[in-house]
């Protein structure tokens, strides 16, 4: 059991160090791409540190296979070269037991990234697209989903008009259940109106048989000078791309608050499959970082002995990258609706944990 701890210590200690490492060249490479692309909108020296570092927790996490993986192989390396794997071999351990609590630590360490790191980025990334628009001077993004429907919220001559409305196609240029209300220049309501469909053509809404209400100053009644139409338009500058992507993106939504706004995305009549995504290859990361340290281990322990460790480490970076782009495609043909979400999220980490066991199995006596 000494042993075992020890090896657990080793491994946990060349992650410590490659996190730390990766982690300060993330933020250092996210802090010179910020000061070169953003220094023409006004963004000063210091913000752009500060867009880096709440960035910098997110690229963190999506690299995370990456840094597991060179820690196993910083780990298994330097077991080589002491000779201590030769030495746990000559008292009966075996190279899968030898392996057995790097890989629970590389199980936790997944549990911790759902748990706590997942949280943290998107707390972070919120943040950071937050303070990017304020350094930036950008305006509020013009469609806000919640619970209730969502609504949209565009600029006028003389005012804005604020809509909202229960659910959308799929194409977001048709609104159900439609409520469009009027503001003027001084931010008083001036008029209501409402429709059970408004669509969304050729840069102009289009509200059908529905039902519209003055309620400026001057109006003591609205609802006796109420009118009803059968077509009603005004123009607006929201394109179907902006109600489309305005729900919030996957990666700024805590993990325990994935399942309820993809039940409000779908109840918006958006697709939720990107959220759907990335809620299950959240939960299968633990497997997905178990693959990596054995993929790492299956190389070096086994070639450590026949002299030829730098092509062995070479041998596991490729497999590793190779497996880490293999999950990002795999999401990618999955957010895209190419292939089922337990393919897309589940199949990258499972054929990539039972290929490392098969070459380590192959390898190594068991």
């Amino acid at each position: 059991m000494t042993l075992h701890l020890y090896f657990g210590r080793r491994f946990l200690q060349s992650f410590v160090r490659i996190l730390a490492v990766l982690a300060v060249l993330i933020f250092v490479i996210e802090g010179l791409e910020n000061i070169r692309g953003l220094s023409k909108d006004g963004v000063t020296f210091g913000e752009s540190l500060i867009l880096a570092a709440t960035r910098t927790p997110s690229f963190v996490l999506q690299t995370l296979p990456i840094i597991v993986m060179l820690s196993a192989l910083s780990f298994c390396v330097a077991l080589a070269r002491s000779n201590e794997f030769v030495v746990s071999r000559a008292v009966g351990m075996s190279a899968l037991r030898s392996m057995a609590i790097p890989a629970f630590y590389a199980f936790a360490l997944g549990l911790m990234a759902i748990l706590v790191l997942n949280p943290l980025a998107a707390i972070f990334s919120a943040k950071h697209t937050e303070l990017r628009r304020v350094y930036t001077n950008t305006e509020h993004s013009a469609v806000s989903i919640g619970e209730d429907g969502f609504w949209l919220r565009q600029k006028d001559d003389d005012g804005h008009t604020v809509i909202h409305a229960q659910n959308t196609n799929r194409r977001g240029t048709s609104l159900r259940r439609a409520t469009a209300l009027k503001f003027n220049a001084e931010g008083e309501l001036i008029s209501r109106l409402f429709s059970r469909t408004a669509i969304l053509s050729n840069g102009a809404w289009i509200f059908t048989n529905g039902k519209y209400w003055k309620t400026d100053r001057n109006t003591r009644n609205p609802e006796s000078s109420a009118e009803t139409f059968e077509i009603r338009r005004f123009p607006t500058d929201i394109t179907p791309e902006q109600i489309l992507e305005g729900y919030p993106k996957p990666d700024t939504v805590p993990i325990w608050g994935l399942p309820r706004m993809i039940r409000t995305i779908d109840s918006a009549g958006f697709s939720s499959l990107p959220h759907v995504i990335h809620l299950n290859i959240e939960l299968a990361r633990p497997l997905m970082l178990i693959a990596m340290i054995v993929l790492g281990a299956a190389f070096t322990l086994q070639n450590s002995r026949l002299g030829n460790l730098g092509v062995s480490v070479f041998l596991a970076l490729i497999c590793g990258f190779a497996l880490y782009f293999l999950q990002n495609l795999a999401m990618t043909l999955g957010e895209a609706g190419e292939i089922p979400v337990f393919v897309a999220a589940w199949a990258p980490p499972l054929s990539g944990l039972l290929l490392a066991l098969g070459i380590f199995l192959k390898f190594e006596d068991g």
